[in-house]
C-alpha cells in the first residue's frame, strides 16, 4: 500500500488533480478531492480531501522555507477543519504515530510534542497521544485511539506520521494532509487497522511528512536522506506553529 496519493500510478489529472507554483524554490501546492466511492477504489485510497506540497529545494533553502509552506498548510488545514466541521470549542485528540527511537519515524511524536496545550486548564479541550509502534508496545494504535475517543468523548483527532516515498528524490521535501485518516505501517505492509472517520465515527485529519523509502530487495529496510534530523525538527516545528495558530 502507497502513503502518497499522488504515487497511485493512475492519470491524476483526468480526475481533477491540480497543481500550483508557491512562487518561490519551486515550491508546489497540489490537491486532489476523492469524492465517489468509484474515484476512491480506482485510487486505492479512502475518499478525502488530499493536499500535498513538494519543496523539491529544501536541503538548500531550509529556513527560507518556513514561511511559504506554513502560510499554505494553514490555509488547507482551516479548509479540512471548516470542511468537516471541526470548530474551536471541539475537544480534539492530537495523536503522533511512530517510532521515536528511530529518526526517521519520528516525525508524528514530535509534531505532537511542540504542539502547545494546557492539561491543567479546567476547560482543556485539547489531548495528546503518542502511542508508540505495535512491536513496542503491542498495542495497536487505532485500539488506544478508540477507547480515548469514546471515553472522553472527543470530537475529532489529528493524526502525525512520518510517510513512505518511492522516489527517493522526495525525502524530506513532501508533506500530505488529508481528511480520509491512515492506517499505521501501511507502507511496510504491516497492516494495521486504518484510523479515520469511519471507524472511529468522528472527523480524522491526517498529516504526514514524507521522511523514508523503502528498500525494494528488503522491505523492512528503511532508508532516509542524511539530514533527515534537521528535515524532522524543520516540518514538526512549522506544522507545530500552524497548529497552535488554527486550535
Amino acid at each position: 500500500m502507497l502513503d502518497l496519493i499522488d504515487e497511485c500510478g493512475q492519470d491524476l489529472t483526468a480526475l481533477g488533480y491540480e497543481t500550483v507554483d508557491l512562487g518561490k524554490f519551486n515550491a508546489t501546492s497540489s490537491k486532489l478531492f476523492v469524492d465517489t466511492t468509484a474515484k476512491a477504489n480506482k485510487l486505492g485510497f479512502e475518499k478525502g480531501h488530499y493536499f500535498i506540497l513538494n519543496a523539491p529545494k529544501l536541503s538548500y533553502f531550509l529556513k527560507e522555507h518556513e514561511n511559504i509552506l506554513a502560510k499554505e498548510i494553514e490555509m488547507r488545514l482551516r479548509f479540512l477543519f471548516k470542511e468537516n466541521n471541526i470548530k474551536k470549542k471541539d475537544k480534539i485528540l492530537l495523536v503522533g504515530i511512530g517510532n521515536p527511537k528511530i529518526l526517521a519515524d519520528s516525525f508524528g511524536v514530535r509534531a505532537v510534542e511542540k504542539i502547545s496545550f494546557m492539561p491543567f486548564k479546567k476547560n482543556n479541550r485539547i489531548f495528546k497521544l503518542m502511542p508508540n509502534v505495535f512491536n513496542s508496545t503491542g498495542f495497536n494504535a487505532y485500539d488506544i485511539i478508540h477507547l480515548l475517543v469514546g471515553a472522553f468523548d472527543i470530537d475529532a483527532v489529528v493524526i502525525f506520521d512520518s510517510l513512505a516515498t518511492e522516489n527517493i528524490a522526495r525525502l524530506g521535501t513532501s508533506i500530505q494532509f488529508n481528511d480520509a485518516g491512515l492506517t499505521p505501517g501501511s507502507a511496510l505492509n504491516n497492516f494495521g487497522l486504518a484510523i479515520n472517520h469511519s471507524t472511529l465515527h468522528v472527523p480524522c485529519v491526517s498529516v504526514g511528512a514524507v521522511m523514508m523509502t523503502l528498500c525494494k530487495e528488503k522491505r523492512d529496510l528503511i532508508l532516509t536522506e542524511k539530514d533527515a534530523e534537521e528535515k524532522v525538527e524543520f516540518f514538526s516545528s512549522v506544522v507545530a506553529k500552524v497548529f497552535d495558530a488554527i486550535l
